[in-house]
């Protein structure tokens, strides 16, 4: 999907070498044309009931670039290992049963519950999220039970869930901390009671590998840093505004925390204002900084799909053209679906963006699971960041429904009984 063929057995090689080279996982498997050997796998070796391997096409997929997987040798390890299970088939009706019911056993007679503890799900890249974890669930026949709870914005039902499953003694938890440290509490005590809690999209909280067992993601301040060298460059001089999720949540604080200073001098940040990821906050939002200052120049924010929902709403009402540059976290369709429309009447718009990173949470599912054979799980697990140009690798994907990424591992087929169109 994200790049060319190579025609030929010896450029096939030279990229496996390089790519060898690039992710130092040791040998990789290369299969020629036409061999029958099957695609380019990386990584070897294994352990704690894992294949440390994947195929190079699905790390590209997700990633962008198959070589952009987490430095620490462990850590790797760990991604592939995940990574690699979503190559596995599983039962697709059951999954879309368990994504509906929130609550579901695998059929398999395993003796582990699993639990996806949502403090908020209530947008797409969520609800895409909890079918991840049900996929990466289904790969292991030793989870009989599987369970998801949202919260719907609620920190005290947030802080009841967490305790409702500690009182079950469900295996693990994964969890996205929107609340940040205030969930704190809850997953020490699920951590001192035996049960592995690990955090994706880098949702961090104090305390990594010792209040809770890991966090999965790129390092924020890191997207805040790529985010600021597209606005130094693209806007130069003038207005621009941040937008976040919840108020104080983790995602949005560690990007927002490192631009801010990276910003040069002639750009001001007149705005920075929460969204709760929702897109007629965004909406609201929008228009009422737009009204405060009409020359904004640029946008940083996590949630593609709620600017394009949001935003141009925003804009449109206001009887102003979309020209702003657009630093994004996530590649929603929708996003770059209208961004190729805009463009033609508005060129000036610029549009840069990260994977969504839905697949972190099989990652950070699959370190649970190792945790729970004895491996030694790094505190943090961290995947390197590389901003896309939307005028040069479209996220409008042929194919996939509006407001899902295409870096997804969600198969297409089961997205659309997802999302029907």
């Amino acid at each position: 999907m994200h790049g060319g063929k190579r025609s030929s057995t010896r450029g096939r090689r030279r990229f496996a070498v390089l790519l060898a080279v690039a992710v130092g996982v040791g040998a990789l498997a290369i299969a020629s044309p036409g061999s029958g050997a099957g695609p380019v796998v990386v990584g070897t070796g294994g352990g704690f009931g894992e294949v440390y391997q994947a195929k190079a096409s699905t790390l590209k997929h997700t990633l962008f670039d198959a070589s952009l997987l987490p430095k620490n040798p462990t850590s790797r390890k760990i991604a592939l290992a995940a990574l690699g299970r979503a190559e596995k088939k599983v039962n697709y009706a059951l999954a879309l049963k368990c994504w509906k019911n929130n609550v579901c056993n695998t059929g398999t007679g395993g003796k582990l519950t699993v639990a996806y503890i949502e403090q908020f799900g209530e947008n797409v890249f969520r609800q895409m999220s909890h079918m991840e974890f049900i996929l990466q669930a289904l790969t292991y026949p030793q989870v009989g039970r599987i369970i998801y709870k949202s919260a719907h914005s609620d920190l005290n039902q947030g802080i009841a869930d967490f305790k409702a499953a500690i009182a079950q003694k469900v295996s693990l938890i994964v969890t996205y901390p929107d609340f940040g440290d205030a969930m704190l509490p809850v997953m020490k005590e699920a951590t001192d009671a035996g049960i592995p809690v690990a955090t994706y999209a880098w949702g961090y909280v104090t305390g990594p590998g010792k209040n809770y067992l890991t966090v999965v993601g790129e390092y924020t301040c890191n997207l805040g840093r790529a985010f600021a060298a597209a606005m130094n460059k693209q806007v130069g001089s003038g207005d621009i505004a941040f937008l976040g999720g919840f108020p104080g949540n983790p995602l949005s604080l560690g990007w927002q925390n490192c631009e801010k200073p990276l910003l040069n001098p002639n750009i001001h940040l007149v705005a920075n204002e929460p969204t709760n990821w929702d897109p007629s906050k965004v909406q609201s939002v929008v228009a009422g900084i737009l009204a405060a200052h009409p020359n904004i120049k640029g946008w940083s924010y996590e949630y593609g799909g709620g600017m394009a929902l949001g935003a141009v709403a925003a804009y449109k009402a206001a009887g102003k053209p979309f020209n702003p540059v657009l630093t994004l976290r996530t590649d929603d369709v929708r996003m770059g679906c209208l961004y190729n429309q805009l463009k033609k009447t508005n060129p000036g718009l610029k549009m840069y963006y990260y994977t969504s990173g839905n697949t972190q949470i099989r990652v950070a599912f699959t370190a649970a699971m190792m945790k729970l054979k004895g491996a030694k799980i790094p505190p943090t697990i961290v995947f390197p960041i590389q901003l896309q140009d939307q005028d040069k690798r479209d996220s409008c994907v042929k194919g996939y429904p509006q407001d899902a990424s295409a870096t997804s591992l969600i198969p297409l087929s089961l997205l659309h009984q997802m999302y029907p169109s």
